[in-house]
């Protein structure tokens, strides 16, 4: 964590700390143990384009070892640690919400702002994400409805064969009858994978030989 991110997180140890979030600082988020895995409430100072101030951003991930724990044996993710910190499902803000800006001359008192609307976002936002999605039949119909469509404020992952591996996995572990109509997704798609189309293929068979 930067200064910025550790000096919102310090102002809200309290509050997240209510919910049962403990500061990780070797992640570099508030994290809350589940029987399923973890959540997490992640700060991110995105830096800046401009120049003039740093653009604050959060975000809710929630983690469930059933489905991370295959999703991690196919080498999107590289290190032990890293892939401790893997996430099932994304929430963030929507595209259009107010920026929340950091400058660097009013940087405690705009930080102060920052963890003030975060507070509010916990109840309305955060909170009820995590209680909905701890249900993994909840993630599953979100990915697999329609398949590997994107959405503005959640996400299953980035590249498509990060995705479509996760959203394979979550038919398997909740829903198998969808398995063979997101798996046909991804074949047909022609959406940039971050691996090669071979190494995709490669790791489709093992998803398709594996027992979640």
């Amino acid at each position: 964590m930067d200064r910025i991110e550790l000096g919102i997180g310090k102002l809200l140890v309290t509050t997240l700390a209510a919910q049962g979030f403990e500061l990780n600082r070797k992640w570099g988020s508030f994290v809350r143990k589940q029987p399923y895995g973890f959540d997490a409430v992640v700060i991110v100072n995105q830096g800046t384009s401009s120049g003039e101030y740093f653009k604050i951003a959060v975000y809710g991930h929630i983690h469930h070892d059933r489905i991370e724990v295959p999703w991690n044996t196919l080498g999107f993710v590289h290190g032990e640690e890293e892939q401790q910190q893997t996430w099932t499902l994304m929430w963030q803000r929507r595209r259009n919400a107010p920026l929340w800006k950091v400058f660097p001359a009013t940087m405690q008192a705009d930080m102060a702002v920052v963890a003030r609307e975060i507070e509010v976002l916990l109840p309305e936002d955060l909170l009820p994400f995590f209680k909905r999605y701890a249900n993994l039949d909840e993630i599953e119909n979100l990915a697999n409805v329609r398949p590997l469509v994107e959405y503005e404020q959640y996400s299953i992952g980035g590249p498509l064969d990060h995705r479509a591996m996760r959203s394979l996995l979550l038919a398997k572990a909740v829903y198998p009858g969808r398995y063979a109509s997101v798996r046909e997704a991804f074949v047909t798609s022609e959406l940039k994978t971050l691996f090669p189309r071979a190494k995709c293929m490669e790791l489709l068979a093992r998803v398709d030989e594996m027992k979640i």
